[in-house]
């Protein structure tokens, strides 16, 4: 089998995917802009808030609610924090951690749909479920 020598295949790997060898992190963790414009998209075509979560924001969790046919109770408990897409692994809150230049990362993660760095306590209409564990689901067919 032949193999590709190790400079030509650093280069096809900064060709191809536009990073070195070994960068795992998503360009938009590093990158302050494209973050801001993939978070923008998030704005604008799914509704990516609310802006302050410390606050009430009753009219948000409202129109959150009569979208999704809940209640906004309901509603509050869906957030990126708990969204299948958001991507909190320790590798990923290293690369957050690098990109915004701090250690405190404790609320965010990656959006791996909109791929920029949201709060968790945040949310948007592509919320989706988070996976379950097959242990719960075995508990319930008891």
């Amino acid at each position: 089998m032949r193999t590709m020598p190790k400079d030509m295949k650093h280069a096809v790997m900064i060709i191809m995917g536009g990073k070195e060898p070994g960068d795992s992190c998503p360009e938009a963790t590093q990158d302050v802009t494209l973050n801001l414009k993939n978070r923008e998209k998030a704005i604008t075509k799914a509704a990516y808030g609310p802006e302050n979560p410390k606050l009430p924001n009753t009219e948000f969790w409202m129109r959150k609610a009569a979208k999704w046919d809940v209640s906004a109770k309901d509603a509050k408990m869906s957030r990126c924090g708990n969204c299948s897409a958001f991507n909190q692994d320790e590798e990923m809150l290293e690369c957050i951690s690098e990109g915004i230049g701090s250690e405190d990362v404790e609320d965010l993660g990656y959006c791996e749909i909109f791929d920029f760095k949201c709060a968790a306590s945040r949310t948007c209409d592509a919320w989706i479920v988070e996976e379950e564990d097959e242990e719960v689901d075995t508990e319930l067919e008891e």
